[in-house]
């Protein structure tokens, strides 16, 4: 009781953003959001419960997301199941409910610790009450909050020095979402620094009794920092990135010569699915308002400004006769390098926390073939930025603010679009893209001609689930404003928006790595700043 009442500002939060969540999913708009997404999450829930994961991907063809996060959708279509009617519809919003209710108490644990506790206050509430992160969980149904916990998690772990709870949380989040590699960047190199360039030079985690007595047993291995920790660490990125897949069938989607090989076929079909997840959507943006969203002759800032057309492939030749999306992957690449080596300099809380979040911001502002919800992972490790310096909250509600912009224009009603490449019509659906039911899986978030209520969800192309078919009676949420949100001037201030505040981070990053070596002044140390682990 009286650590509740130690406490009680936060669980006055915690309790405000559950009910926001809930009231909105269950009562304002209960089996609403992004109609393609429910339904196929419905239906691959329903298909788990039917079949289990050793004939999941066999019977639910539309399926391509990784195994991690279809073991909450197995739980959620028992559960659905076991209460009938249209229990598991109305439960699919629930896990990312849960998963943003964690993550703030996740920030909250982690800025009190680290900068005190009204910072852990703040962490916790810009999560919470930012707009973007309950419209994508209770207004659209998606399920980013998820990976983003994982992430979060690793990236706590990470900073107070437990490497191998650290890699194994990195190596599962690639499970949830392919996207979520974006963790590998920060914890690689951190890693390495850590256990072979420069041993002994992090942080070592306060491990209470029982664990001091385990350490004991072990000769010291949760407090040595040598390389024998990055083989450890190692080792169990591996398991939390194998295990998992075993009990699935996404060997079928291995190479044949691979595919009967025990391990080894279900590493190759995951990789098989990433490839295949890659190809589908070869345009300059999928609903990202980012940067490539004002670029070709067909940009989607015209396009969703409501003169028709059809989307530009990033096969578009720009800078220098180079096309769009090799350009694209190149500064990707050249972020992640950048935040890389500089974490192989300075891998201290803030270098960690900040590398996160570029990398984060990163991955949303400079490809191609970016959905809308793609920054998500931002605003987790964007909060505790925040926590440590008051006037970084303002560039974090500005960034949420012009997210949720992007999320509403996609989420807030049907939109026609005219022109002949191929859209379909508005209808219940929102969104817009390449319509038609053969342009691909209609997965999750992807689903673009379902998206105009023409074609790609449950029981459409490759099928979603018993029959092809997505079961239940999702429906799309019907939002005010939409075409102010989807207006050309909005839009282009959304584009830009978004790009200066990345532009800001990267200033941010050369400051924080660049200037101790450039004044001569020793880089810090990766300590915390407090002994890991305490309080």
């Amino acid at each position: 009781m009286n650590r509740i009442l130690h406490h009680r500002s936060l669980f006055v939060l915690l309790g405000l953003g559950l009910a926001l969540r809930l009231v909105l999913a269950l009562v304002v708009f209960p089996g609403q959001g992004l109609s393609s997404d429910l339904g196929l999450f419905e239906s691959w829930a329903t298909t788990l419960a039917r079949v289990g994961p050793g004939a999941f991907y066999a019977s639910a063809g539309s399926a391509n997301y990784p195994p991690g996060y279809m073991y909450v959708l197995w739980a959620v279509g028992a559960a659905g199941q076991a209460l009938g009617g249209q229990a598991t519809l109305l439960l699919l919003k629930i896990p990312a409910i849960v998963a943003d209710i964690a993550l703030a108490g996740l920030l909250y644990a982690a800025a009190r610790r680290w900068f005190g506790g009204r910072a852990g206050l703040l962490a916790a509430g810009l999560y919470l009450f930012v707009p973007v992160t309950w419209y994508d969980s209770a207004l659209w149904g998606q399920v980013d909050a998820v990976g983003t916990l994982v992430m979060v998690a690793a990236i706590v772990l990470l900073v107070e020095g437990w490497s191998e709870p650290a890699a194994a949380l990195g190596a599962f989040s690639v499970l949830v979402k392919p996207q979520d590699a974006i963790v590998l960047v920060v914890l690689v190199p951190v890693l390495v620094r850590r256990h072979l360039l420069r041993p002994n030079s992090g942080p070592v985690p306060s491990l209470g009794r029982r664990l001091t007595e385990l350490n004991g047993h072990l000769g010291g291995l949760l407090t040595e920092q040598g390389p024998r920790r990055l083989a450890t660490a190692a080792a169990a990125a591996a398991l939390a990135g194998i295990l998992p897949l075993l009990p699935f069938d996404i060997a079928r989607s291995a190479p044949a010569s691979l595919a009967d090989l025990p391990v080894i076929g279900q590493v190759a079909g995951l990789i098989g699915l990433f490839v295949s997840d890659g190809g589908q959507f070869s345009y300059l943006t999928a609903n990202a308002f980012n940067a490539w969203a004002l670029v070709g002759d067909h940009a989607l800032v015209s396009i969703v400004g409501g003169s028709g057309g059809s989307w530009t492939a990033d096969s578009l030749l720009v800078a220098g006769g180079i096309q769009a999306v090799t350009l694209g992957a190149l500064l990707l690449v050249g972020a992640g390098l950048l935040v890389a080596i500089g974490l192989l300099l300075r891998a201290d809380r803030l270098a960690i926390i900040l590398g996160f979040t570029l990398v984060a911001v990163a991955f949303y502002v400079l490809p191609t073939r970016v959905h809308e919800r793609y920054l998500f992972p931002a605003f987790g490790g964007g909060a505790l930025l925040a926590a440590a310096a008051l006037r970084s909250s303002w560039g974090y509600v500005g960034l949420g603010l012009l997210n949720t912009i992007n999320l509403h224009a996609v989420l807030a009603g049907g939109l026609s679009v005219g022109g002949g490449g191929g859209f379909g019509g508005g209808g219940a659906a929102s969104g817009f893209g390449p319509g038609g039911g053969s342009t691909g899986s209609g997965a999750p978030g992807n689903s673009l001609g379902n998206r105009l209520g023409s074609g790609l969800g449950p029981g459409a192309g490759s099928g979603g689930g018993p029959g092809g078919g997505a079961g239940g009676g999702a429906s799309s949420i019907s939002l005010p404003f939409a075409d102010f949100a989807r207006s050309e001037p909005v839009v282009i201030a959304v584009a830009l928006g978004q790009t200066l505040i990345f532009v800001g981070l990267l200033a941010a990053w050369l400051v924080v790595v660049l200037r101790p070596l450039l004044s001569g002044r020793r880089l810090p140390a990766d300590e915390v700043g407090v002994p890991a682990g305490t309080a």
